[in-house]
């Protein structure tokens, strides 16, 4: 039985941007064409299971050609891919967690309010991310969130909140807590849908590479590919 194959393809959420969208239709189309390369059987996505009857109907409506994609990497990007690919369907696999007990905002304020030092390192760390970013394409942009350079570096941020708060008060250590059941639930989720020789591609959010790929790299059960070698020109 030959393990799974899994390319988790760190993305930008395109609603943010509608602009870009609308400028860039052949450059997504372009993109949607290199990620075909990988040849996945099949394609999950940053959507609750939730949705799944509202995920099913829209991709059905695409294939149809009775649906002008959403400003949205589900179906701007997943669902040309997958009905490049004739795929039937695509597989959400997000996870439904409350992410406000503590929410990232107060995390941040408690650092700006008790921790100016250490909220000066995170602002730090987050302008050195901005100087490895590059939007001016959307290809440019999946390259820059999928380098491991970028992919490090982001990670330290996270590993900065971890230090917000006392001994009394784990704001951080918390808020982790919460992101780290979200992405470790999303690997379990991928991981139900694997079959034996699946070539699975994951679309997810740039914020979730480095802790999925190592939940399911820790499983030992799959076979992980990067996704920057089938972003490159």
């Amino acid at each position: 039985m030959e393990k799974p194959e899994i390319m988790v393809v760190g993305t930008t959420h395109m609603a943010m941007n509608p602009n870009t969208v609308n400028q860039q239709q052949e450059e997504i189309k372009s993109l949607v064409d290199s990620l075909s390369r990988f040849k996945p059987t099949k394609i999950a996505v940053e959507k609750s299971f939730l949705l799944k009857e509202e995920l099913d109907r829209r991709y059905t409506e695409f294939q149809q050609g009775n649906l002008t994609p959403a400003y949205d990497e589900v179906e701007q990007i997943a669902f040309r891919l997958g009905d490049l690919s004739e795929h039937t369907r695509v597989y959400p696999v997000d996870e439904v967690v409350d992410m406000s007990k503590p929410s990232l905002e107060q995390v941040f304020t408690w650092a700006k309010e008790h921790q100016p030092h250490l909220f000066k390192e995170i602002l730090d760390v987050q302008a050195t991310l901005k100087t490895m970013e590059n939007d001016e394409t959307v290809t440019e942009t999946f390259k820059y969130i999928n380098h491991p350079d970028y992919i490090k570096e982001l990670q330290r941020v996270y590993m900065k909140l971890a230090r917000v708060g006392d001994h009394q008060h784990q704001i951080g250590v918390k808020w982790l807590k919460q992101w780290h059941q979200r992405d470790l639930s999303i690997a379990a989720n991928i991981a139900r849908i694997a079959e034996s020789n699946d070539r699975i591609l994951v679309l997810m959010g740039g914020d979730h590479i480095h802790l999925l790929t190592r939940f399911l790299e820790d499983s030992g059960d799959f076979y992980l590919t990067p996704a920057l070698s089938y972003l490159k020109n």
